[in-house]
């Protein structure tokens, strides 16, 4: 069976058809297309359809390119889950652009800065 690197990538919830993962301390954006490799690769072991990617660890301003780099790994690896990523108020982009790239081309995907608002989304919590 798959196994993540916890170094990188921990794994905080896994069964019914569900993933959760949290990056780690230290993971950086230039390591997406082998993380998000491995996360598919782990999802499918588990039988997961639906997955949860805390991101937050990453604080890193994203350029342009890095995100289009980001995105095409993401597409690439994760286009068939429906997948719900958190990351960091200086992460993400308040224009969600990647969000709207990775959903034309398949992906359903939404983006977060909140892990509830995540959760929820996913069904996975109810609202208030």
């Amino acid at each position: 069976m798959a196994s993540l690197n916890p170094q990188e990538i921990i794994v905080v919830s896994k069964g019914g058809g569900r993933l959760h993962v949290r990056f780690a301390e230290g993971v950086k954006t230039k390591d997406a297309p082998r993380l998000f490799a491995e996360i598919s690769r782990q999802a499918l072991a588990e039988k997961a359809r639906e997955l949860l990617i805390d991101a937050r660890a990453i604080q890193e301003k994203l350029s342009v390119l890095r995100r289009l780099q980001m995105i095409l790994a993401f597409v690439t690896n994760l286009r068939g889950f429906r997948v719900a990523g958190v990351l960091s108020e200086i992460s993400v982009d308040p224009k969600k652009l990647g969000e709207t790239m990775a959903r034309n081309r398949g992906a359903n995907v939404k983006v977060f800065t909140n892990l509830p608002e995540a959760m929820t989304w996913l069904g996975w919590m109810k609202s208030d």
